[in-house]
C-alpha cells in the first residue's frame, strides 16, 4: 500500500469517527410543555445538567446556562432545594440559544429596594434576555434537587432545552450565541414571519400612506378637552374632581364631566433600542445611525439613551430634516381622535395631560432622607422647576407625586438595612434614637417608616401648592397587590385628590377599589396596565393573551369594567410603543404598544374605540360593561381573578 493510499484511508476513517461521533452526540437536555395544561412544570435533575452530586450550591455566586426557548413568553426558572423550589420570572430571546449568568443571590434574599418597585426587581442579561425577582419565596440553597422550568398558561406547546450548565464565582457576559441576526434593518424579530411585518422599506412606505389615506379622525363626540357632552357642571377654569349621585367624575375646565382614558404619553421613537454591547455583536442585521441617540434623556437630562431603531423608523417615514417630530406628532393626534383616546398627546394644546413630578431626592432603600439639612431645599427647588411652567394650563389635569413606592410591606427589612448601612446618613442617626426611644419592635420600625415618608408627601405635596393651586394631586401610583397599610391611605387622604394604583391582571380587582373606597371615599385613576402577546418575538408584558385581536378584547373588558366602578375616573396604558427586542436599560422587552416599532397601529386600538363609545354610561350606571373575556389569559403567576390587585 503507497503512502497515498494510507493517507486517503486515514482521513476516510476520521471522516467516519467525526460523523459518528456527531451522530451519537446526546442531544441537549429538553421539555416540551403542553398547552391543554393550565399550569405545566418540568424539572432538569442535576445528572442532566452535568452536576451529579453537587447539591450544595451555598459556595457559588451564580449559575451559567446555555438555554433556547421556543417561545418568547415568560417563564419560573427555579432552584428545587430541601427547603422548597425558588423561582424567578425569566425570559430569553425565543428560538436563539443564548448564555445567561444568573446571581444566586436573587434565589437567596429578596431583593433590597430601590427606588421603585422595576428598579428594585427588574435585572438586566445584557440583552438576550431578563428576570422580574420580586415573587417566588428565598432561601438557602442546599439539597438542590434540580433546576425547574414552569409555564402559567403555557401557548404553543413551548420547548425549553439546556445544552450547558454551571456554577462559578465569578460572572460571566450574557450572550448571544446564535450565527445569524436576531433584529432585522427595521427593528423587527429576524427569526419568523408575522401579520403586520415589514419585508423591505418600499413595503412599508405603501403601508405607512394606506394608514395616512384611511386615517379620519372620526372623533367621538366631546368637549374642548375631551369631556363628556352628556352633562355639564360648574366650570373653574382647571380640571377638578366631583362626586355626583355616589359616583366620582372628573370634571374638565369647561365643566364638563371627563373620564381619563391615556395611550401611555406617546413619544416619538420609543421603543426599539437596540445596544452594541459585548456578546450581542451578531444581533443585529443593520445599526441604527447615530443620530437616533440622542444626548441626554430623562427627567435630568443626563440618562443615556440607546440607538432606537423606531426613531430610525420615523425617520424614514417623515424625514430627517428639523420638522419630522412635528409631522410625527400631527399624526399622532389624528390617531388619538380615531381610537378614542382623550389624555396625553405629543402636542401642546390638543389633549389633557397628565403631569408625573420625578423629584431629584435620592431615595435610600426606597425611602427619602427628610433629615438631610439640605433635603427641603433641594425638593423645593426640583418642583419649582417641574411646576412653574405648567401652573396656568388647562390641559394638565394634575400630578402624580410619586410612582410605586418599593419599600411597602417590608419596612421593618428596610430599617435594618439603614442600620446595617456603613454610610452615615441623618435618617440612620434618627432611626437609632427613634427604637431607643420607643423600643425595636416590627410596629415601632413600620411606624417610623410610615412618619418619615408623611414627612416626604407632606414636604412635597406642600412645595406643589406653593407654586401651583390650580391643578390636582394624584396621588401615589401604588404597585403592591394589597390595600396600603391604614396610616398610607390617611397620607393620601391628607395631601391628594384623587388615590392612584398601578395595576396588571385581568381588570381592576373590585374589592381592592372597594376597600379604598370605604376607607378614604375619594376618586381613583390606574396610572399603569397593558396586556401583549407573544408572536413579535419580545415577552408579553405583566398580562398576557392569547394574540393580537385578542389584546383588543382585553383592553375593552378592563376599561369598562373597571369604569363600571364608582370611583374609578380615569385609566392609563402603558406603553405607547412597544419596549423592543432589545428591551430597555432595565431588561424589559414587552410587546405592550399601541404601535410597533414601525410606527403601524396594532388590533388593540379597536378595543379601545369600541371602550371609549360605551365609557359615559358603563360609569354612569346606565350600561353594563362588556363580559367578554380575552384568550390565552395569563397574569404574573397566579390567577388574574384572585384577590390581589396584581
Amino acid at each position: 500500500m503507497t503512502h497515498a493510499t494510507f493517507s486517503g484511508f486515514r482521513l476516510l476513517f476520521l471522516s467516519l469517527a467525526f460523523a459518528l461521533a456527531a451522530c451519537t452526540q446526546p442531544a441537549p437536555p429538553s421539555h416540551t410543555f403542553d398547552s391543554a395544561q393550565s399550569i405545566d412544570y418540568h424539572e432538569f435533575t442535576l445528572a442532566e445538567l452535568g452536576l451529579k452530586g453537587v447539591d450544595n450550591w451555598e459556595d457559588y455566586d451564580y449559575m451559567v446556562l446555555e438555554i433556547r426557548s421556543s417561545t418568547a413568553q415568560r417563564f419560573l426558572l427555579g432552584i428545587h432545594t430541601d427547603n422548597g423550589i425558588h423561582e424567578k420570572r425569566t425570559h430569553v430571546l425565543p428560538k436563539a440559544w443564548v448564555r445567561l449568568c444568573i446571581p444566586l443571590e436573587y434565589y437567596r434574599e429578596k431583593p433590597k429596594p430601590a427606588g421603585d418597585l422595576a428598579a428594585t426587581v427588574n435585572k438586566p442579561q445584557n440583552g438576550v434576555g431578563f428576570q422580574h425577582i420580586e415573587g417566588g419565596t428565598v432561601g438557602p440553597l442546599t439539597g438542590v434537587q434540580g433546576v425547574g422550568i414552569r409555564y402559567y398558561t403555557p401557548l404553543d406547546n413551548p420547548t425549553v432545552e439546556i445544552r450547558s450548565f454551571k456554577l462559578t464565582h465569578e460572572p460571566e457576559t450574557p450572550t448571544y450565541l446564535e450565527d445569524k441576526p436576531f433584529v432585522d434593518e427595521f427593528g423587527q424579530w429576524a427569526f419568523e414571519d408575522f401579520e403586520g411585518k415589514a419585508h423591505n422599506l418600499e413595503e412599508l412606505q405603501q403601508i405607512w400612506a394606506a394608514e395616512e389615506a384611511t386615517l379620519q379622525a372620526n372623533a367621538l363626540p366631546r368637549s374642548k378637552y375631551g369631556g363628556f357632552l352628556d352633562k355639564r357642571v360648574k366650570a373653574t377654569g382647571y380640571f377638578r374632581v366631583q362626586k355626583i349621585d355616589g359616583r366620582w367624575w372628573f370634571v374638565d375646565p369647561d365643566g364638563y364631566l371627563f373620564l381619563s382614558i391615556s395611550g401611555g404619553g406617546p413619544t416619538a421613537g420609543g421603543g426599539g433600542e437596540a445596544s452594541k454591547a459585548s456578546g450581542l455583536e451578531g444581533m443585529f442585521a443593520a445599526f441604527p445611525p447615530e443620530i437616533t441617540a440622542p444626548t441626554g434623556f430623562g427627567p435630568a437630562g443626563n440618562q443615556p439613551r440607546m440607538i432606537s431603531f423606531g426613531e430610525w423608523n420615523l425617520h424614514r417615514r417623515f424625514g430627517f430634516d428639523d420638522g419630522w417630530r412635528d409631522k410625527w406628532a400631527d399624526l399622532t393626534v389624528k390617531r388619538m381622535q380615531a381610537w378614542g383616546l382623550n389624555t396625553g398627546s405629543p402636542k401642546p394644546n390638543s389633549f389633557p395631560y397628565l403631569g408625573h413630578l420625578r423629584t431629584r431626592i435620592e431615595t435610600i432603600y426606597g425611602i427619602q432622607d427628610v433629615y438631610a439639612p439640605n433635603y427641603a431645599a433641594e425638593l423645593e427647588a426640583s418642583v419649582k422647576a417641574q411646576v412653574s411652567a405648567s401652573a396656568r394650563d388647562p390641559y394638565l389635569i394634575g400630578y402624580f407625586l410619586q410612582n410605586e413606592p418599593s419599600w411597602l410591606e417590608t419596612e421593618p427589612r428596610v430599617c435594618q438595612l439603614l442600620l446595617d448601612d456603613e454610610t452615615d446618613r441623618p435618617i440612620k442617626h434618627v432611626l437609632q434614637a427613634y427604637l431607643a426611644k420607643n423600643g425595636d419592635t416590627d410596629e415601632t420600625r413600620t411606624r417610623f417608616i410610615h412618619e418619615t415618608f408623611r414627612k416626604h408627601i407632606a414636604t412635597l405635596a406642600g412645595a406643589v401648592r406653593k407654586y401651583d393651586r390650580n391643578h390636582l394631586l394624584l396621588g401615589i401610583r401604588f404597585g403592591h397587590s394589597n390595600v396600603p397599610h391604614p396610616e398610607i391611605l390617611k397620607i393620601v387622604k391628607d395631601y391628594s385628590d384623587v388615590f392612584a394604583f398601578n395595576t396588571y391582571r385581568l381588570a381592576p380587582n373590585r374589592e381592592y377599589l372597594d376597600a379604598v373606597s370605604a376607607a378614604v371615599d375619594m376618586p381613583m385613576i390606574d396610572g399603569e396596565f397593558h396586556f401583549g402577546t407573544i408572536d413579535r418575538g419580545m415577552a408579553p408584558g405583566l398580562v398576557q393573551v392569547g394574540n393580537q385581536e385578542e389584546r383588543a378584547t382585553a383592553f375593552r373588558y378592563f376599561a369598562e369594567n373597571g369604569f363600571s366602578h364608582p370611583a374609578l375616573v380615569g385609566i392609563a396604558w402603558f406603553q405607547y410603543t412597544d419596549q423592543g427586542l432589545m428591551g430597555r436599560l432595565d431588561g424589559e422587552r414587552y410587546n405592550i404598544g399601541l404601535v410597533d416599532v414601525t410606527d403601524q397601529p396594532y388590533a388593540i386600538t379597536k378595543g379601545i374605540r369600541a371602550a371609549s363609545e360605551n365609557l359615559y354610561k358603563v360609569h354612569a350606571g346606565l350600561q353594563a360593561p362588556f363580559s367578554t373575556r380575552p384568550a390565552g389569559l395569563q397574569g404574573n403567576e397566579d390567577d388574574l381573578t384572585s384577590k390581589s390587585n396584581q
